[in-house]
C-alpha cells in the first residue's frame, strides 16, 4: 500500500503523508506482534523479562502512534473539507511533516520515559506456562486508557460534521441541477457518508472492547491470566484494524484500486518475462 500510494498522482501530498504515518504505524504494530505469536506458538513466554518489558512498552507505543495517526489523518480531511480554499495555505507539505515527525518523536520520548523504569516480570500459571505480563496496573496503565478513551472522540465529532458538510453540499447541488435543468435533480450520493460510517464503526468495533478491558483490569477484577487472554483477545480485534484500514482508505478509493491493479500488473509481467526469457 505505501508503494502504492507513492504512485497516485490524484491525492494531495499532504494527505498522503498522513495516509502513509497511519499505514506505517499499523505496519509496525502488527509485525512488533511477532513476539507475540512466537510465544503463542510456543506455548509459553521463553525470551526473558528484558524483551518482555519492551515487548509490552512497544505494544502501548505503536497503540497510541496507530490511534495519534488516525487522528492526525482525520483532521487533515476535516480541514480539506470544511475550508477547501484556505486548505493549501492551511496545510503544506512542510508542516505536514512537521506534524507527523513531531507526533511519533513525541510518543516515542514519552512512552520511554514512562516505561523506563517500570518492572514486569514473567509470570508462572500453572503446569509452567510462562506469560508476559505486567505486575499491577498501575498509573501507566490509567495514562494509556485516558488516550485510548480520548482520543477517539474529536475523530468521532470531526466525522459527523464531515457527514453533515457532504451531505449539505449534495443537497445544495441537486436543488441546483433541479432548477437548472428542470428535472427532478440527481439522487444524493451516499458514497462519503457510508465511508464515514464504515471509519466510525470499524473505530468502534477494534477499540471500544481493548477500552473495556483496560478499564475493567484497572479494577484489578480479574485473575492474571484472564485479564492476559482478555487482553490478547481485544488486541486482536485492535490490530485487525489495521487491515481494515486498507480496505476503508485504499480498497474504496478508485485512484488506488487502478494503481494497485497496474503495479501488479507490471509486477507479473517483469516476473513472467524473466521466468521464461
Amino acid at each position: 500500500m505505501l508503494v502504492t500510494l507513492r504512485r497516485v498522482t490524484s491525492i494531495q501530498p499532504t494527505t498522503k503523508i498522513f495516509m502513509a504515518s497511519l499505514t506505517l504505524s499499523d505496519l509496525c504494530n502488527s509485525l512488533w506482534w511477532i513476539l507475540y505469536l512466537i510465544a503463542l506458538f510456543a506455548g509459553s513466554w521463553f525470551m526473558g523479562e528484558f524483551l518482555c518489558a519492551a515487548n509490552l512498552m512497544m505494544s502501548s507505543l505503536f497503540n497510541a502512534l496507530s490511534i495519534c495517526a488516525l487522528l492526525l489523518l482525520t483532521v487533515d480531511r476535516y480541514i480539506a473539507i470544511s475550508r477547501p480554499l484556505r486548505y493549501p495555505s492551511i496545510m503544506t507539505v512542510l508542516k505536514s511533516k512537521i506534524i507527523v515527525c513531531s507526533t511519533w518523536a513525541t510518543i516515542i520520548v514519552s512512552s520511554i520515559l514512562i516505561y523506563r523504569n517500570n518492572s514486569f516480570t514473567i509470570l508462572v500459571i500453572g503446569h509452567n506456562k510462562d506469560i508476559c505480563a505486567p505486575k499491577t496496573f498501575d498509573w501507566r496503565g490509567y495514562v494509556m486508557l485516558v488516550i485510548m478513551a480520548v482520543a477517539p472522540l474529536p475523530i468521532f465529532i470531526m466525522y459527523a460534521h464531515i457527514a453533515l458538510i457532504a451531505r449539505n453540499q449534495a443537497r445544495r447541488i441537486a436543488v441546483e441541477n433541479q432548477a437548472g435543468n428542470g428535472q427532478g435533480g440527481q439522487r444524493i450520493n451516499t458514497r462519503s457518508t457510508t465511508t464515514i460510517i464504515i471509519i466510525t464503526g470499524t473505530l468502534i468495533i477494534t477499540w471500544i472492547p481493548l477500552l473495556i478491558s483496560f478499564a475493567i483490569a484497572s479494577q484489578n477484577q480479574w485473575e492474571l491470566y484472564d485479564s492476559f487472554l482478555a487482553f490478547m483477545f481485544t488486541q486482536a480485534l485492535m490490530l485487525s484494524n489495521g487491515w481494515m484500514n486498507v480496505i476503508i482508505y485504499y480498497l474504496r478509493n478508485r485512484d488506488l484500486r487502478q494503481a494497485l491493479c497496474g503495479m501488479l500488473s507490471d509486477w507479473r509481467k517483469s516476473l513472467s518475462q524473466r521466468l521464461w526469457g
